[in-house]
């Protein structure tokens, strides 16, 4: 049975909501090149609940994100989830990667999109970026199944309760 809009759990931190977007759409095939190692073609990930975090050095609010996503992804090893953080960054890798040491990012997987290919903010989406970047930082969650399900703004607290229960329902849908 496919999952209604009313199924998904609700989730709130500090003073963002989850948005759920309608109408459905599916994991774009879509190249991510990463600050180290293989590209990686997202649409490849299907079969697994995703967090695709965008993200920038910039971003005071990543700073407090970033981290606990990094330790999110190291409880969750041994799970399906996958998260995916990717840099909005022009600066190139040098800023990333001096990013990444200082915060000690040691579990994230790290992707670049320094031309817009990946997310777009202006409205001409010149690029025609699949991920509308509606602030900074922004995750995209990802079902299992390959359904683009929302997207939560701002910094979140993923290890809360209540994103459990989200990513736990990524997880089955």
């Amino acid at each position: 049975a496919r999952a209604q809009s009313a199924d998904i759990p609700s989730f709130r931190s500090g003073r963002y909501q989850f948005t759920i977007l309608e109408p459905r759409q599916t994991i774009p095939s879509l190249i991510l090149f990463p600050l180290k190692g293989p590209a990686l073609n997202l649409a490849s990930l299907r079969g697994h609940p995703i967090l695709l975090n965008f993200w920038a050095t910039w971003c005071a609010a990543c700073r407090m994100e970033m981290p606990m996503l990094d330790q999110l992804q190291w409880r969750e090893r041994s799970r399906q989830l996958k998260i995916i953080a990717v840099s909005e960054d022009r600066g190139g890798r040098p800023a990333v990667q001096r990013f990444v040491d200082r915060y000690r990012i040691r579990h994230l997987k790290i992707y670049l999109d320094p031309h817009g290919y990946v997310a777009f903010h202006d409205r001409a989406n010149a690029q025609h970026a699949p991920f509308g970047l509606y602030g900074m930082p922004i995750t995209y969650t990802i079902a299992a199944s390959g359904w683009v399900v929302g997207y939560m703004p701002g910094a979140a607290d993923w290890t809360s309760q209540a994103a459990g229960a989200l990513i736990e329902f990524l997880g089955k849908s």
